[in-house]
């Protein structure tokens, strides 16, 4: 399964079981920080197509619910009416009813919703279900086993139903609690009754309704009526429809467009009978007879119900013991009628092994836990206990052989003709088997599970319908005595492929889709037929029924087939019908959308694809289908007697409200041409909203003139200089502007002299002089300047300073030079190198002494003999043959560099007492102090710095002028790159600026187009803040004239004299740039705006630079948005704890709302509301609170390390992680079923569970994320409380769908937009845990990289690669996706259990950088103890 091709990452399949959540184009945050390291190795990622991991049902994956159109259109219908939804089994009639109760608890606050299932089972299916969807509303399951029966107290409903938004239950308790009166009909807005075609006759459902009638003919409030079907019959009459309809006061409905959609989404079976032959008489076994003996022999009056009726004669009970008597109806004689009755029935499905071994289990089950006393027969009397164990007692029971041994008569044909069904089956299948007898249920999951041509294909299950109210009498041929729900949920996810069933898995239970349903017995009435018949709903399905020959069962099958195929072809005849309708329209000469400008022209019949192509590109958020749907209203009374046909397509949420919904504009006879017409209108409509471009494409087709693609060099304009300009000004301008320098080791100064310019000068920070290893000085520039005239000045000294310093290397010329310098006192050119000679008394430290070849030394002290090797480093050449019985002078050489502004590495160190020594008789002295030649050393480094601050000085008071720049040392380090080894570099501006950009951007594209979808307004901001954009600007501009990029060495430098500017030409050059660089400088200008002047002077910055765009400083923004959204006061009852955990009061309640609500929320309704643009907004806010927080950290963090620890601090894993942490407190209410107490107690609601959605996708992921979470949040909370390292892999995981960490955003959003305030959002920020956990990250010293960056840079130092495999095993039926991880050709380690690929690479790097780790430590340690 390994992908043949290294090197490329395969594209994965869009699923959900391994979907990694697409990050933003412009969020580094959400993506996975790789590649950051400097010395990372090439990672290289092997990734095989994978299916998905987690067994999804097909059922769940074709009803991945956005609510599909034909759901949408059961869902308003049910709001003009009482409706009965009549839709196929699959098809998806929960979220109907999902929908449903989502708008009545948006319409209705103070009343309930409660919703009827006719089985406890199908109650806990159901409620699982609408909870996942409702939210932080408080739903509860009310079923026997909270012992309602005993609840006789009005204050113990009203305690019990306190706050309760919803309720799920059986029938028969709503009818009792409304017929005493516990709960009136008044106090309910909504009844949802689930397999509604039960209610019929004096089912509890018709009982609930006819105190419906009475409220309703009173003329009080009462409820609206929803009912679910499959099978709006129970017999084969179509006049039970009407019966239905009549009992419920609906109208039976079902879907009448998209009718293709719900056919596509509905796999109907093919019906298969198969014949049983005959078995003949089977012997009945020895514990059969010996069962029959017992039963006729009970001696009805030893029964102790008889005994105890005898003993206690009034009058009620002589009645019920006469009857008794006439009767023989006792309960032991009723357990053992049953149980002789099952016995028999299942010698004739099964055969002769089958019944002896049911007897035997049965007894020997009934005798062991009688005499135990255990709680599975505790309903019953102990004296009928013990007079039903001594009747069993009687009965000779053995033991049955193994049934892998089994001969063809101990086995019905019957259950033999099953097994050749279930071994001709393909390998994929998944079964279940439909039987009468709960017992017969058991008995069969043993015998398949033990032959082998059967249990090697499936792993069997077993479901049947029993009662959780702990009173009820246990039966004693009840094999069952545990649930079998966990044998469901494994069937459901795959572990187990053949599910025996009772008539249970019929209605409503979700029991995954499959593709093979076998009736052992044949279905009872159409109802049930139908209802197992929706189990096969996968392609290619079958349903088989075992008939006997002898029966008339095939034909009244055949009969139902025949019926069925004619339904099919009633469908084809509505095909042909709606053919011909529009055969009628023939008025279709619609003039086209035409756009003179571009030629672009869509007609009538494109409108449609092109209007679904348009849904697709609107946002890139999952789980929401944005594709328009369509309703059809049929206008009556047109003349000819044929109903014309309008339609109204509805268009996703994140379109302007005022286009959602969209009318065709003509009526026509067909939906077909209608649809068409709605879709052409809906397309004008967007067209004029400027939606589309002009080629009447989606704005994101050409990405707003499209993102340009770089280069990743420009050639660009040379950089700017100041030498040439000044060098005509010393001839042009008779003013002089005067600085001292002053060249100093620490507070002692070395030299002095005067600086003059002849143009502005300004004052230069000081800078520091890295003399040797050991002296480090400082060159400081006078704070005030003096003016004077060219005349006034005294002669230039430049040349003469430089010539002691230099002149020994290379030529020096006597002419004036760019800067001009002098002292105090006279330094001549050239009039003081060597003129005196190297006699004792002129020996001096503060002098230099020069060679025979005019090099310059420092003078350390006089020897009197040539030094021996042992003393000396270095004896020059020439004087090597030098006498040693002579003067010698021990010396320190002049340093060779000419760039003193970066440190010198130090000189391996050497034990010899002096570095250099000369003959005395080759030396001379100079005749100036050292300190001119010193400061002559150091005059390139000024002119370097001289220059650079200059050309920042040029930017700020030019190109800059209007940003009003003060701090020319602030733009010099934002135009400085790494490359220039400057004392600074814009790393760090240039994140602060990244940050300032997108929050700006965001603004102004949001500000600008109101009316954007986000996908759009992504798109439009991603244009603004891209790198090419910036690249582009910074050359439009001419700031690449400004980049400092090339390092200082001196090594050619030379003097800069005024004649040679003057006397050459300047020709233009050119350079080749960093295209990044290029656009860095833009950002860390921006970076430089904020530190110096905030927000505004960015904004300033940003006008200048980009003035194109329209910016918009925040507290000008922040009003704009808040007067978009109508002004709300009242908060939802059950949002209030969300302000208390915020800790802040929203002024307009609407934003919270807003930021609440998912995108799928208005699928099906008009509002606008969605999370999406305050989530786009929030974004940026908390990403700028993160800068915020770690710009200022002393000491400073360079730019790598700010952007690890942001990625650290915003990733959508961590966020998500951190809003299922992040809980409100609800008061809950609980009945005691022991004493009737009313307890109440306070439970944790997470934050997330406030989104309200209308997706059932979101729900299920929401829910296996809060399964996940639960079993390994407390590792993840001792990582971040504890550990030295991230925890990445944990985080990633827990695959936290990314709306976790939008719905925190949209919140960050919502707050800024409606306090305008950044620091009530920093405190949020800080209460759900970012800000803490940051601080300990910085104080702790957190490694925050991630394991992919560790494991890389790791084995990147020995110029090592690495590699990773992912590979989906399938083991047992089970799905396990793996991860190897290669450092070049070794196989580290390997992994599995992963989530999606992403996540199992990252605990795979995770696992290897560690195990790495440890060899490098055990062989330090060896290499020690060695």
């Amino acid at each position: 399964m390994h992908s043949p091709m290294e090197g490329v990452v395969t594209p994965m399949p869009d699923d959900e079981s391994l979907s990694s959540e697409a990050s933003e184009l412009d969020d580094e945050a959400h993506a996975t920080p790789t590649g950051v390291g400097e010395n990372a190795a090439q990672e290289i990622s092997t990734i095989s197509p994978i299916d998905p991991i987690d067994p999804v049902d097909p059922l769940e994956e074709q009803t991945v619910i956005h609510a599909r159109a034909y759901q949408v259109e059961m869902f308003e219908k049910s709001l003009k009416q009482n409706i009965i939804v009549a839709m196929d089994t699959g098809s998806g009639k929960t979220q109907v009813a999902v929908l449903r109760i989502q708008a009545e608890l948006e319409k209705c606050s103070d009343k309930i919703i409660w919703f009827l299932a006719p089985t406890v089972a199908l109650c806990e299916q159901q409620f699982r279900v609408i909870k996942s969807q409702i939210g932080a509303a408080q739903i509860k399951l009310l079923s026997g086993a909270d012992n309602v029966d005993a609840w006789s107290d009005t204050r113990i409903w009203d305690d019990y139903l306190k706050d309760v938004r919803i309720v799920v239950s059986t029938y028969q308790i709503l009818l009792d609690a409304i017929t005493h009166a516990f709960v009136q009909i008044g106090r309910l807005c909504l009844i949802i009754f689930d397999e509604a075609h039960n209610c019929v006759g004096n089912h509890p459902g018709s009982k609930i309704m006819e105190r419906y009638r009475i409220q309703k003919s009173n003329g009080a409030p009462y409820p609206a009526i929803l009912g679910l079907t499959a099978s709006p019959i129970m017999r084969s009459n179509i006049d039970g429809i009407e019966k239905i309809e009549q009992t419920l006061d609906a109208v039976c409905k079902a879907p009448t467009i998209h009718r293709e959609e719900l056919l596509s989404i509905v796999k109907r079976p093919t019906l298969s009978p198969v014949f049983v032959p005959d078995s003949g008489d089977r012997l009945p076994v020895h514990s059969m007879a010996g069962l029959a003996k017992a039963f006729r022999c009970l001696n009805i009056s030893q029964d102790p119900y008889i005994l105890r009726l005898q003993s206690e004669r009034t009058e009620r009970n002589l009645y019920k013991l006469r009857k008794a008597l006439e009767k023989r109806d006792t309960p032991v004689i009723k357990q053992m009628q049953s149980f002789h009755r099952k016995s028999i029935e299942i010698h004739r499905q099964l055969g002769p092994w089958a019944a002896e071994y049911f007897i035997y289990k049965a007894v020997t089950q009934f005798l062991s836990l009688a005499e135990q006393d255990l709680t599975w027969f505790e309903t019953w009397g102990t004296a009928e206990k013990q007079y039903l164990r001594n009747v069993l007692q009687q009965v000779e029971i053995k033991l049955p052989r193994p049934f892998n041994e089994f001969t063809i008569l101990d086995v019905s044909d019957k259950f033999n003709t099953l097994v050749q069904e279930l071994q001709s089956t393909p390998d994929n299948t998944r079964c279940i088997i439909f039987v009468l007898e709960t017992a017969t249920v058991a008995v069969l999951a043993q015998m398949l599970s033990t032959i082998t041509s059967v249990s090697s294909r499936f792993r069997v299950g077993t479901m049947i319908g029993t009662s959780s109210f702990a009173a009820r009498k246990r039966d004693l041929g009840e094999l069952n005595q545990t649930s079998d729900h966990g044998d469901l949920e494994d069937f459901r996810t795959g572990k187990l492929n053949l599910l025996i069933a009772t008539s249970v898995a019929e209605e409503g239970i979700d029991v995954p889709a499959c593709n093979l349903v076998i009736c052992f017995n044949t279905p009872p009435n159409v109802k049930s037929f139908i209802q197992r018949r929706g189990r096969a709903r996968m392609e290619n399905s079958k349903i088989i029924l075992l008939l006997e020959e002898s029966s008339d069962q095939y034909d009244s099958w055949m009969a139902l087939e025949d019926m069925m195929k004619r339904c099919y072809e009633d469908d084809m005849r509505a095909a042909r019908e709606v053919a011909e309708l529009e055969a009628l329209d023939i008025n279709l000469d619609i003039a086209p959308l035409r756009v003179p400008s571009t030629g672009a022209q869509l007609d009538f019949d494109q409108a449609k694809s092109h209007l679904e192509h348009l849904c697709r590109k609107l946002t890139s958020k999952q789980y929401v289908d944005h594709s328009p749907y369509y309703i059809p209203e049929q206008i009556h009374g047109c003349g000819d007697g044929i109903p014309r046909i309008s339609a109204v397509v509805h268009l996703p949420p994140s379109l302007p409200q005022d286009i959602r919904r969209v009318k065709s504009r003509g009526l026509w006879y067909s939906e077909k041409n209608a649809f068409k017409d709605a879709a052409f209108q809906a397309f004008k409509a967007i067209y004029k909203a400027g939606l589309v471009n002009d080629n009447l494409m989606p704005l994101t087709d050409d990405t707003f003139e499209s993102v340009e693609a770089r280069s990743s060099v420009w050639e660009v304009d040379t950089l700017w200089k100041p030498w040439r300009r000044i060098a005509q000004l010393w001839g042009e301008s008779n003013e002089r502007v005067q600085r001292e320098l002053c060249l100093k080791d620490g507070d002692r100064v070395i030299a002095r002299f005067e600086a003059s310019l002849p143009c502005h000068f300004p004052k230069l920070p000081s800078f520091k002089i890295y003399w040797d290893p050991t002296h480090t000085w400082t060159v400081e520039t006078s704070e005030h300047y003096n003016l004077t005239t060219a005349s006034a000045l005294k002669a230039d000294q430049s040349a003469a300073l430089i010539d002691l310093a230099y002149g020994h290397r290379w030529e020096v010329k006597d002419l004036a030079h760019i800067l001009h310098l002098q002292s105090t006192e006279d330094v001549a050119f050239r009039q003081h190198i060597g003129q005196r000679a190297a006699t004792d008394g002129a020996l001096d430290p503060e002098f230099v002494i020069r060679n025979i070849k005019g090099k310059p030394h420092l003078f350390i002290e006089r020897l009197p003999s040539k030094p021996s090797l042992d003393l000396v480093q270095n004896i020059e050449k020439d004087a090597w043959n030098e006498p040693e019985d002579v003067p010698w002078l021990a010396v320190r050489p002049w340093p060779r560099r000419q760039d003193l502004l970066h440190r010198v590495i130090d000189p391996p160190r050497s034990d010899k007492r002096y570095p250099r020594a000369l003959p005395l008789s080759h030396c001379t002295v100079d005749t100036v102090d050292r300190s001119k030649a010193l400061f002559g050393c150091v005059i390139p480094s000024i002119i370097h710095m001289f220059e650079i601050y200059l050309t920042a000085e040029e930017l700020r008071r030019n190109v800059l002028e209007e940003v009003n720049f003060s701090d020319t040392s602030l733009i010099l380090t934002a135009i400085s790159s790494r490359a220039a080894s400057g004392a600074t570099d814009y790393e760090r501006l240039e994140f602060l600026g990244d940050s300032v950009l997108k929050i700006l951007a965001t603004v102004s594209v949001m500000i600008q187009h109101p009316n954007y979808p986000e996908g759009y307004l992504t798109e439009k901001k991603n244009r603004i803040v891209s790198n090419s954009r910036l690249c582009r600007t910074s050359v439009d501009r001419g700031l690449d004239k400004f980049i400092l990029t090339k390092s200082f060495t001196g090594a050619k430098w030379r003097p800069l004299y005024i004649e040679n500017f003057l006397s050459s030409e300047d020709t233009p050059t050119k350079r080749e740039l960093s295209t990044k660089t290029l656009a860095d400088i833009i950002e860390s200008l921006i970076g430089a705006a904020y530190v110096e002047g905030g927000m505004l002077k960015s904004v300033a910055c940003l006008r200048l630079l980009m003035p194109d765009v329209e910016w918009h400083d925040l507290s000008d923004a922040r009003p704009i948005f808040f007067s978009r959204r109508d002004m709300v006061t009242k908060l939802r009852p059950y949002y209030e704890p969300l302000e208390q955990l915020i800790d802040y009061t929203f002024q307009n309640k609407a934003f919270l709302t807003e930021s609440l609500t998912h995108i799928s929320w208005g699928m099906s309704s008009s509002t606008d509301m969605c999370m999406e643009r305050l989530e786009f907004l929030g974004d940026s806010i908390l990403d700028g609170i993160i800068v915020s927080t770690l710009w200022p950290h002393k000491p400073e963090l360079t730019n790598s390390q700010m952007h690890l620890l942001r990625m650290s601090s915003v990733n959508a894993d961590l966020l998500g992680f951190l809003m299922m942490e992040w809980c409100t407190t609800q008061e809950v209410t609980e009945i005691s079923p022991v004493d009737l107490t009313t307890t109440t107690s306070h439970k944790k609601v997470p934050f997330w569970k406030y989104m309200v959605h209308k997706s059932s996708h979101v729900a299920r992921v929401q829910r296996t994320a809060e399964e996940r979470h639960a079993s390994e949040r407390e590792a993840i909370l001792d990582a971040i409380a504890h550990s030295t390292e991230y925890p990445w892999a944990k985080l990633a995981h827990l695959d936290i769908p990314k709306f976790f960490s939008d719905m925190f955003e949209s919140l960050i959003g919502a707050v800024w937009v409606d306090s305008g305030s950044i620091e009530i959002c920093q405190g949020i920020v800080e209460r759900i845990g970012i800000l803490p956990y940051l601080r300990r990250m910085l104080s702790d010293n957190i490694d925050v990289r991630h394991p992919k960056n560790q494991l890389g840079e790791m084995v990147g130092k020995d110029d090592k690669r690495v590699k990773y495999e992912t590979e989906v095993r399938i083991e047992a039926g089970v799905k396990e996706l793996f991860c190897r991880v290669f450092v070049g050709d070794e196989l580290v380690t390997e992994v599995g259990g992963g989530i999606n690929p992403e996540e199992i690479c990252t605990k795979a790097a995770d696992a290897a950088y560690h195990l790495l780790l440890r060899r490098a430590n055990n062989l330090d340690d060896e290499m020690t103890i060695g």
